[in-house]
């Protein structure tokens, strides 16, 4: 009798703590990271934003995401992914050359974006998934190739024709308890509103339909994770990689007024033209680009601004000419083959130019209601992430005390 007393108590507490571990599993809380490229820091004041306005109204709003220099796509979302500036993490720019692989990195160039050995730092989902969680990335810069030799527990090779709600579809399955390998960190990446701003320009009716565009994504997926019962218990984080400004025929830098652009191996494209110098003319094309300094500004490698946080790495070439706002730099026969070049938008300019800003917009449980924060970079995110998964950051830029004024 006393056995059987003993052995009825012994499997009571075991259901106890069976039972009671449960709905500690599931008040685990989780970071959803969107990001919807080249989404400027004012777009929802061009058109009307329901499900944008929902967000803002009951979380947090900042006044603009400052991206990382040179604001392009590759080299912002991999900063977002690690907190370190393009020196710490070797993500320069979206068209790269390292002297030591003796190779160029392209963003179209599967082999290049596929290969580790160009992603330095710990982009958070190697931190999730150390941390003993797991992560699903949709498409974010990086997470499809082996970094440190791990991947996600779920990614996805970059597929642009993979269909929107088919994007928040598979990310909420991810997030939620009846996936066996339900995330506690997910990615999600939106191209579109990046794409309209290129061609057609900020002010565009096509850019507005485009934030419209988005603003119904942010409404299904907000549907999709009430039904999930995700809503409560995840923290959403909405970016973008940078901002866009506006850029026309009548705003050029022709290389051939001030020099032989032969004289060039160009690495990556205006705005933020970086080149090496062929046969030893360093000085002397740098001298000739300095004495016509008008509409751009020019550097050798070491006199770059340390602000940039683009001149203490091997793969930054020679010289780095950066163009003013709204300004094009290219040669003369570049422009003379192309009549309708440069038009619409772009970005790639001094991060300090606020039309180069992103958007940030926080809700969930860990952030305040109603809150608008100021202006703040980029590179914060990442330790934001890991505080508010509750795991220990790898060694970053970024500060949570920078970003911590959001949180409850």
């Amino acid at each position: 009798m006393k056995k059987y007393i003993h052995r009825l108590i012994s499997l009571t507490l075991l259901s106890i703590a069976f039972i009671s571990c449960d709905p500690v599993e599931k008040d685990q809380k989780k970071v959803l990271l969107i990001s919807f490229d080249g989404f400027r820091y004012d777009y929802l004041s061009k058109t009307d934003t329901p499900n944008f306005d929902k967000l803002v109204e009951t979380g947090v709003i900042s006044e603009g995401l400052i991206p990382i220099f040179p604001s392009k796509t590759f080299p912002n979302h991999y900063a977002i992914a690690t907190g370190l500036y393009p020196e710490n993490n070797g993500f320069i720019g979206n068209n790269m050359y390292d002297p030591e692989m003796d190779a160029r990195f392209t963003i179209r160039d599967r082999e290049a974006v596929e290969n580790p050995a160009w992603y330095e730092g710990e982009p958070i989902w190697n931190t999730v998934e150390k941390a003993g969680k797991k992560a699903g990335t949709m498409f974010w810069v990086g997470s499809e190739t082996p970094i440190q030799d791990m991947r996600p527990t779920h990614w996805k090779t970059y597929d642009e024709s993979m269909n929107d709600s088919a994007r928040i579809d598979t990310v909420v399955k991810w997030l939620s308890y009846d996936d066996p390998k339900q995330v506690d960190l997910a990615t999600l990446y939106f191209h579109f509103v990046d794409s309209q701003g290129h061609w057609y320009g900020v002010d565009s009716p096509e850019v507005v339909s485009a934030i419209e565009r988005a603003d119904g994504l942010i409404g299904y997926l907000l549907e999709r994770m009430d039904e999930a019962e995700l809503t409560g218990r995840t923290n959403t984080l909405i970016v973008s990689d940078h901002g866009m400004a506006d850029i026309s025929r009548d705003r050029i830098v022709v290389l051939d007024d001030m020099i032989d652009p032969d004289d060039l191996e160009v690495i990556a494209y205006s705005p933020a033209l970086m080149a090496n110098v062929k046969d030893g003319k360093l000085d002397e094309v740098y001298n000739a680009l300095k004495k016509n300094e008008e509409n751009f500004k020019v550097y050798k490698r070491d006199e770059i601004p340390d602000r940039y946080h683009l001149k203490n790495h091997r793969r930054i070439p020679e010289l780095l000419l950066v163009a003013d706002l709204g300004y094009t730099i290219n040669s003369q026969e570049y422009f003379d083959e192309r009549e309708d070049y440069p038009s619409g938008a772009t970005h790639g300019f001094d991060n300090r130019e606020k039309e180069m800003h992103g958007i940030f917009i926080a809700n969930g449980p860990d952030f305040k209601s109603a809150y608008k924060m100021q202006t703040f970079q980029n590179i914060h995110l990442y330790v934001l992430m890991a505080h508010l998964l509750d795991i220990e950051p790898a060694p970053t830029d970024g500060s949570i005390d920078s970003v911590s004024v959001m949180l409850k």
